[in-house]
């Protein structure tokens, strides 16, 4: 089935600790993702996003993210901490992005209608990531996106869903949307906006990977 895999990819984002660093990729992390905007509590200043992505392993992709980025900020980003990905919302110009990173790609549309699933289909980047749309806000909400219209507009193309993933529900959507990539933040965190929960992100993985098997047979 297409859009499945039993090593379904899984984006950590939103991570503030290096010491959390660890947990994610123990559990199987795809990417690890980290808030460099200032925009929201998550948000890192480059040092500390520095910090966080020199514990990040070869092998696992570091994500730097960013809204409505000066292309040449980015580059600069990317460099300081060694991004292998930047993942962008809010930007009309992605192929400037791109050229001036000189990293893949991930451009996040907020999913209104099947003319955010069009959008992203022409998109201009390596990955469209389809999040929810809150007014005002970038990610990191925790409400879920509208699973029924991916399934109703099949997008053409990769892609990943955020918003609203938890342990408790990311298996019901691996089985109704097969996403590519599974993106989750608050999800998985504790009592600390931030901090992820151990548990939480073994949880998410076990789960996730569970229903790519079943969803694959």
């Amino acid at each position: 089935m297409p859009g499945v895999s039993h090593e379904q990819r899984i984006k950590f984002c939103g991570v503030t600790h290096p010491a959390d660093v660890e947990t994610c990729v123990l559990a199987g992390a795809w990417a690890i993702g980290v808030v460099m905007t200032p925009h929201g509590p998550r948000a890192l200043d480059v040092m500390a996003a520095r910090a966080v992505m020199a514990e990040v392993p070869d092998g696992v992709e570091r994500v730097g993210v960013f809204v409505q980025p000066d292309p040449r900020a980015v580059a600069g980003a990317v460099r300081e901490c060694d991004l292998t990905r930047v993942q962008v919302h809010g930007v009309m110009d992605v192929q400037a992005v791109a050229d001036a990173a000189g990293v893949p790609v991930t451009l996040a549309i907020a999913l209104t209608g099947p003319a955010s699933i069009a959008q992203g289909d022409a998109a201009a980047c390596d990955l469209v990531l389809f999040d929810a749309a809150v007014p005002g806000a970038h990610g990191g909400t925790g409400v879920r996106a509208d699973w029924g219209l991916l399934e109703a507009h099949r997008p053409a193309r990769p892609f990943a869903l955020a918003g609203g993933l938890t342990p408790e529900v990311v298996g019901a959507a691996v089985r109704r949307v097969r996403p590519d990539v599974l993106d989750v933040s608050s999800g998985v965190e504790g009592d600390e906006v931030g901090r992820k929960d151990p548990g939480r992100v073994r949880a998410f993985v076990a789960a996730a990977r569970e229903a790519a098997m079943e969803a694959a047979a």
